[in-house]
């Protein structure tokens, strides 16, 4: 009966997998001059079985060496959205009024393409690291701040009436009674926003011409080379960084609050 189980969990996305690899072999045979260098190599979209031809040894080395800038930035910026989404969202919970000011232009913060804010900061702050954070940290601090908001601000009303019959402070409440309950609701958050944290490093890097590659200019680099192969893989490289953000924060989701909490 697990296998049973089993089998009927892994089926469908299987199923998706085979129907995706199917079309992408299709598209790669049915575009005109896909394959018309010189060498044979694909110029557009290299199928599944030619996804890595044309890595050599320096190619490699440069995707691993985009890998660690587009990864550290990623988590680097994650860390301090997570700092600076929770301390926003206690704050607004906290002061209606401040609420009212700010968030607001948190919405027209978050409604505006990054693209937009990435050359202006670029300009003021310079093509540094610190830069690259915070693209990232402009992009992936909303859900966390509007979550641990709702969180907050979601807790029963009978669980506060026993804090204040406990005569607890302020702070205690918001330590053993408003963050506990809220931390579902936070976690969603930081699910959202550890997708977006890749996003920004790697949209980021589009802007930033100095220093080693990200992911994302190596890969504006190889479309100006025509090289589809190690492209994609750069590509893929990016996606397989995005999942292992969302597994780990899923996982930390189910250690932390899964034990206690169904939703």
């Amino acid at each position: 009966m697990m296998l049973v189980g089993l089998l009927r969990r892994i089926a469908p996305p299987l199923a998706v997998l085979v129907l995706v690899i199917a079309g992408w072999y299709a598209l790669a045979y049915s575009l005109d001059n896909n394959f018309a260098s010189a060498d044979g190599s694909a110029l557009i979209i290299p199928p599944p079985h030619r996804l890595f031809v044309g890595l050599n040894a320096a190619t490699v080395e440069r995707i691993l060496d985009a890998t660690v800038v587009s990864a550290t930035t990623a988590l680097v910026g994650l860390v301090l959205s997570v700092v600076v989404g929770v301390v926003l969202g206690v704050l607004m919970a906290r002061s209606r009024a401040l609420e009212s000011a700010v968030w607001p232009w948190l919405i027209a913060l978050q409604v505006t393409p990054i693209i937009v804010f990435t050359p202006i900061i670029v300009r003021i702050v310079g093509p540094s690291f610190g830069a690259r954070v915070l693209v990232t940290i402009l992009i992936a601090f909303f859900p966390i701040a509007s979550n641990t908001l709702f969180g907050l601000r979601s807790v029963p009303t009978t669980l506060h009436d026993l804090f204040t019959l406990a005569n607890v402070t302020g702070w205690q409440r918001l330590i053993r009674l408003q963050l506990p309950a809220a931390s579902p609701a936070m976690l969603a958050g930081l699910r959202v926003s550890a997708g977006l944290s890749v996003i920004g490093a790697i949209v980021g890097d589009f802007f930033f011409t100095r220093g080693t590659p990200g992911l994302g200019r190596l890969v504006t680099q190889y479309f100006q080379e025509t090289r589809s192969g190690p492209m994609f893989v750069t590509a893929l490289v990016a996606t397989i960084i995005g999942l292992a953000f969302f597994m780990a924060t899923a996982l930390v989701r189910r250690l932390l609050v899964s034990p206690w909490d169904r939703t």
